[in-house]
């Protein structure tokens, strides 16, 4: 341990002792004379050599001391962090250290070594040297630096060419290119941000005059109608719009501009988008800009913008698009199209039916203004160009029909899910044809009367309940076809005057022997059969418990209370299929009545017949509970809920 011991100790906390014990061997290595003299020399010598050595010690003591202040070397052991001021243990010298610190001969020449030397440590001991830099940046932060740059750069050369200076092709290649951008989200979000589009627009005001330009602007349009969120589409922009259809020059067929860039568009849409939407025939200006109305109808088009397109001409082109397809449609049929090509046209048609039908629809939050421009709209849409839309929609329930039972057909003998996926497209036209009638007619005499003209509409109406009823469909599916279909029917009963003769005289279609009020009597106990066996299992019927025969008095107010309310959302919960039946036996019970109404004495026994046991309570008993539902969920007009009542007073003095 000797040899170990001055590790622990500084250079500087050496004793005297140890230089007299240097002193005394250097005096054991002299000679001793035996004269006085000699002695006398001697001892002259030891002193002298004694302070020789004393020097010569504190000199190397002192050279020591000076070399180890600036020694980085391996073997150092303490070393104190000038920063957190703290002295840490060097493991490796105390324990690995076999040379004695105080052997300064042997020590002397290593020393001198060592300073000349820099250690050197291994790649994976050296410290990593890291700069500090203040102020930095987040990563979202640099990011988003990163897209605004992006955007401005893009937008600065687009903007260039766009520019009615350059050549055609690299405007309608810039104009593409814009469009490809805006299918982007964070591109999207930068123009409503900027107000960008007010430029774009102001810098292809000519493209009404270049038909390829027009073709490439107008599926800018059509871009930016699928994001929610646009604002730029406004009033100017559907006057843009209009303006690029209607005013567009002819086309050229040999136009080779127009043909590519009707080929880069639509593939970019199959790439992008992919949505079926767009067809080759009639890919044009006038069919994309309807795609894009289809679009801002999905997303709350406002009141004020439908005005205007409607004062615009817009309603016109949409009802001529529909005469169009209506026309090919049945020029064409199977034997032209496959059935991918007819689904395409057909759902294409029913689009744009769909689009109509918001545009008629009141909204029951919506003013008093609001709602006379909602009748407006409705009547010019039932009236223009001499009932054109009440034409097409009975030329193609024709078509749907006919093609909806091949389809049927088909499913049931096969039972294959690409024919059951075209029962359900035509379904849904007719629901769509249907949907959009009910509105039409509401309330209004004329358009009922016109409608009713068509014997052949008329027939189909009936053709389609029997289809309905008799096919695969599911309950849910079966309920909103019939349910459409009988609203209708009510609509035409209620605000014709002749019509319910031909209900209690006509046959059924299809040369059967049946009448129509028979059929619908039938039609009535079924559902109301099958109501009733489902809420068999209930405890209670909830909706009848506090009703009265005298709460449907003429000078009686029924308000729903807060406890019926909450009776209403549990049964909401409930009710499955028979709230489905109860509803179609009750359409079809208002129907009866209605010629009930008419024509008491000459039709009450013929009805009577056909009720359960020969008597109109359970026809009673439906329409309260139906007049009940309705005014709970606030789904009735003012002129609904006193048709009703009075249909419901008037059948309660028929039973007993």
């Amino acid at each position: 341990m000797s040899s170990r011991r001055g590790i622990f100790f500084n250079s500087k906390s050496r004793t005297t002792d140890k230089i007299d014990q240097l002193a005394t061997q250097i005096s054991n290595d002299i000679p001793v004379s035996t004269t006085i003299s000699a002695t006398t020399t001697t001892t002259t010598t030891i002193n002298n050599s004694t302070t020789t050595a004393k020097k010569k010690i504190i000199l190397n003591h002192t050279r020591r001391a000076l070399t180890k202040t600036i020694y980085s070397g391996p073997r150092k052991i303490f070393s104190t962090n000038y920063k957190a001021n703290r002295t840490q243990l060097n493991h490796k010298a105390f324990f690995g250290g076999d040379a004695d610190e105080y052997d300064l001969d042997n020590n002397e020449t290593k020393m001198n070594t060592t300073l000349q030397t820099r250690a050197i440590l291994p790649k994976n001991e050296r410290k990593q040297m890291h700069a500090i830099v203040s102020n930095i940046r987040q990563p979202t932060t640099c990011a988003e630096l990163d897209e605004t740059q992006s955007y401005i750069d893009e937008m600065d050369y687009l903007l260039t060419g766009f520019q009615p200076e350059k050549p055609l092709s690299d405007r309608c290649l810039s104009v593409v290119k814009f469009a490809e951008l805006c299918t982007k989200p964070s591109f999207r979000t930068h123009l409503r941000t900027t107000n960008a589009l007010k430029r774009v627009f102001d810098l292809l005001k000519d493209a009404r005059d270049i038909p390829s330009l027009n073709l490439c602007t107008t599926f800018i349009f059509y871009i930016l109608s699928s994001d929610i969120l646009i604002t730029g589409l406004n009033s100017s922009a559907i006057h843009f719009m209009l303006d690029l259809v209607k005013k567009t020059s002819p086309i050229d067929i040999n136009d080779q501009e127009y043909k590519k860039m009707k080929e880069r568009i639509l593939t970019m849409n199959q790439r992008f988008l992919s949505n079926h939407i767009f067809y080759d025939q009639r890919f044009n200006s006038c069919d994309i800009i309807l795609e894009t109305f289809v679009n801002l109808c999905h997303n709350n088009f406002k009141e004020s913008l439908k005005n205007e397109l409607r004062t615009l001409g817009g309603f016109d082109l949409i009802i001529d698009a529909i005469d169009s397809i209506v026309q090919d449609l049945s020029n064409n049929d199977f034997q032209c199209y496959s059935l991918i090509d007819l689904s395409l046209r057909y759902k294409k048609v029913c689009r744009y039916i769909n689009m109509l039908e918001e545009f008629a629809n009141e909204n029951s939050e919506q003013s008093i203004l609001s709602s006379s421009n909602t009748d407006i709209n409705r009547m010019y849409i039932a009236q223009c160009k001499q009932y054109s839309l009440f034409h097409s929609q009975s030329k193609l329930l024709d078509l749907s029909l006919i093609w909806l039972q091949q389809e049927l057909s088909k499913n049931t003998a096969t039972a294959n899910t690409e024919d059951s996926n075209s029962c359900n497209i035509f379904r849904e036209g007719c629901k769509a044809i249907m949907s959009i009638l009910v509105i039409l007619t509401n309330d209004c005499e004329v358009n009922c009367d016109r409608l009713i003209s068509d014997d052949r509409f008329f027939s189909n109406l009936f053709r389609l309940l029997v289809t309905i009823e008799k096919s695969s469909f599911s309950s849910e599916d079966k309920f909103d076809a019939l349910a459409l279909t009988l609203n209708l029917l009510i609509n035409l009963v209620q605000n014709t005057k002749h019509i319910y003769k031909r209900l209690m005289e006509d046959n059924m279609p299809d040369s059967s022997t049946l009448k129509i009020y028979e059929y619908l009597a039938k039609l009535f106990c079924e559902q109301e059969s099958s109501a009733a066996r489902a809420e068999s299992h209930e405890e209670n019927d909830w909706m009848m418990e506090d009703v009265n025969d005298d709460d449907f008095d003429e000078d009686s107010d029924k308000k729903a209370t807060k406890e019926n309310g909450a009776n209403f959302n549990r049964a909401l919960q409930k009710a499955a299929g028979h709230m489905e039946n109860t509803f179609v036996a009750a359409f079809t019970g208002v129907i009866l009545a209605v010629i009930l109404l008419r024509d008491r004495t000459a039709y009450i026994t013929q009805i009577r017949e056909l009720m359960p046991q020969k008597k109109f309570d359970t026809m009673a008993f439906i329409l309260k509970k139906f007049f009940v539902f309705m005014h709970m969920s606030h789904a009735f007009t003012p002129s609904g809920v006193k048709i009703l009542e009075e249909l419901i007073s008037m059948v309660l003095t028929l039973c007993g």
